[in-house]
């Protein structure tokens, strides 16, 4: 309930009382659960984070292919929709609760790592062309729209721009340039079935 509660309203306009009302239950029995609201917001955030461990583990018996790279990052989406709060509110969360600020810096480095150990992968194995700098950039640029897309999109007045797919492409395609053709021709057909 808190969390459909901060999605909808932003984690600074929710207090205790909004969620023990909307739970039908006393204040005093929500706090029996959690002592604050900061620990309701850790706790939603835990589900968050073990969502994105989970996700952030590339196949280790295999090179990832252009459908693992599109899953990977839809399902990435896919739970930063689940928890927009968090990123709708991202400065104010971080500036408020120092221990959350810390925890999610620490999951922008495991995106950081994954992103560049597939970028590596792809290029080692002949994939993508791209030099060490330009895979750095790729990375960064690749982290700059994971973790920013909602924002954008919560201001932009184009319907379709909270569609997953959608973001998944705008990453994609940052990459594509640097990819050979069989990988490029791939993706695009990808493209054209999600895009739909």
């Amino acid at each position: 309930m808190a969390l459909a509660l901060f999605n909808a309203h932003g984690a600074g306009n929710v207090s205790t009382n909004h969620i023990a009302d909307e739970l039908d239950i006393s204040p005093g029995n929500l706090y029996y659960h959690f002592d604050s609201r900061e620990e309701i917001v850790s706790e939603l955030f835990s589900l968050y984070e073990q969502a994105m461990l989970d996700i952030n583990v590339l196949p280790d018996s295999r090179l990832p292919d252009a459908e693992d790279i599109w899953l990977y990052l839809h399902l990435i989406f896919e739970r930063q929709i689940e928890h927009r709060f968090w990123y709708r509110d991202l400065n104010e969360l971080c500036g408020s609760y120092p221990a959350l600020k810390r925890r999610y810096q620490a999951l922008l480095e495991l995106q950081q790592q994954t992103t560049q150990q597939l970028i590596n992968q792809l290029a080692e194995n002949g994939l993508l062309t791209a030099n060490p700098l330009q895979r750095a950039t790729l990375t960064r640029n690749i982290l700059l729209t994971l973790n920013c897309w909602l924002g954008f999109s919560a201001i932009t007045p184009d319907p379709l721009a909270q569609n997953p797919n959608l973001a998944v492409w705008q990453v994609i395609s940052q990459v594509a340039g640097y990819l050979n053709d069989h990988e490029r021709e791939q993706i695009e057909r990808l493209a054209k079935l999600y895009l739909q």
